[in-house]
């Protein structure tokens, strides 16, 4: 049958036609779209206001919004270049006032809720090396803190000429979450148990606290949420160069003076894990220094494991690796680590069984083989 060629083209045809997973978007379009959700906010940023006088707390929140809208234009459109299109179909953000909202929404939604984790760690980092938090902590005070909340879910979305016009409860869901994680005591970021579900354990380099049921304004019945407690992504690689030497630079004092953040440890040590082939003195007395107060940090006992290894001593290595492994019994990597080191001690019953523990909590069987028995 010969085509019309006066009739109007097809969705698919349209040139302003956006497919998402099995769905094409023209304009106009309105349905369900599965949306995961950043929101990020100054904590305590009302008791700023109150003490701040208007000018001062203007250049207070401009400062925030230069440095968010920074960080999330290097992360999707340089970092990210190739994996994300700018044009509102993959990502949008907004920032209103002292508060950041990102939504991503690909075919791929427990890689979304990860890269928000990951955009969400990056931009503590960044926000901690702004100048004013340095002088901060150059003169001995606290640096203004971020946190974040991140949930994926069902929103009602509208297609329009610069993206999607979104509304519904998982948005609300995701601001409260937000809220309720400055009650956070590591990294202030925190999973709803619908995105918690999307990455535990399909994400081995991210390790969480455990699941508590929070109640939130307007929400009803309580919702469950999971806080990120230890980080092994390296932040420095998703940082807009200008916020990565700051970072370094102010974290690095920051745990030598008035504060010892767990997260800036955990960022720091990571990206020295990432950059060099060993682990250096220096950061085996931060490691130290940590273990002496929190001996459960797995950033801290997974590279002191790594350090003694290094140098030769493996049964030094198996006390680190056991003790990560009794504290965080679903950190695939550490079983991974532990096995290998009952190997090369001869332990090699021990040794299968760190392997499949590691097996079972997310690492591909390729990694490394079943050790097997010599009299097999």
């Amino acid at each position: 049958m010969s085509e019309d060629p006066s009739a109007a083209p097809t969705a698919m045809e349209s040139p302003d036609a956006w497919q998402i997973g099995d769905q094409v978007w023209a304009l106009g379009d309105a349905a369900p779209l599965h949306t995961s959700i950043l929101f990020v906010d100054l904590v305590s940023s009302t008791d700023l206001a109150s003490v701040m006088g208007i000018e001062e707390y203007a250049q207070f929140s401009r400062t925030f919004r230069s440095a968010c809208q920074r960080q999330c234009d290097y992360f999707f459109s340089e970092y990210w270049a190739r994996k994300y299109l700018a044009d509102g179909r993959d990502y949008a953000y907004r920032l209103v006032g002292d508060e950041l909202v990102v939504y991503l929404h690909t075919q791929k939604p427990h890689d979304d809720v990860y890269q928000l984790t990951c955009l969400a760690i990056a931009l503590k980092c960044a926000w901690l090396g702004v100048d004013l938090n340095a002088r901060r902590v150059i003169s001995g005070r606290p640096t203004f803190e971020l946190a974040a909340g991140i949930h994926s879910g069902p929103v009602w979305a509208e297609r329009t000429p610069d993206g999607f016009d979104r509304s519904g409860f998982a948005i609300n869901l995701a601001k409260r979450t937000e809220a309720v994680s400055r009650e956070g005591d590591r990294f202030r970021i925190f999973l709803t148990d619908p995105a918690f579900k999307l990455v535990n354990r399909k994400m081995r380099n991210l390790l969480f606290g455990p699941r508590r049921a929070v109640e939130m304004k307007g929400v009803s019945p309580t919702i469950a949420v999971h806080e990120l407690v230890e980080s092994f992504v390296d932040p420095t690689r998703r940082l807009a160069p200008e916020f990565s030497a700051s970072f370094a630079k102010v974290a690095e004092l920051a745990l030598r003076t008035n504060t010892f953040d767990m997260w800036i440890h955990s960022c720091i040590q990571t990206a020295r894990g990432e950059n060099t082939d060993s682990v250096s003195e220096d950061s085996m007395r931060l490691c130290r220094d940590v273990l002496n107060f929190d001996p459960s940090n797995a950033v801290a006992l997974y590279f002191s494991a790594e350090r003694e290894s290094q140098r030769g001593d493996l049964e030094t290595a198996r006390l680190y690796l056991e003790d990560l492994t009794r504290h965080w019994p679903g950190f695939g990597d550490g079983w991974l680590e532990l096995g290998r080191i009952l190997e090369k001690l001869g332990d090699v019953d021990a040794a299968r069984r760190c392997i499949l523990q590691a097996r079972r909590n997310g690492v591909r069987e390729s990694e490394h083989p079943l050790p097997q028995r010599h009299d097999w």
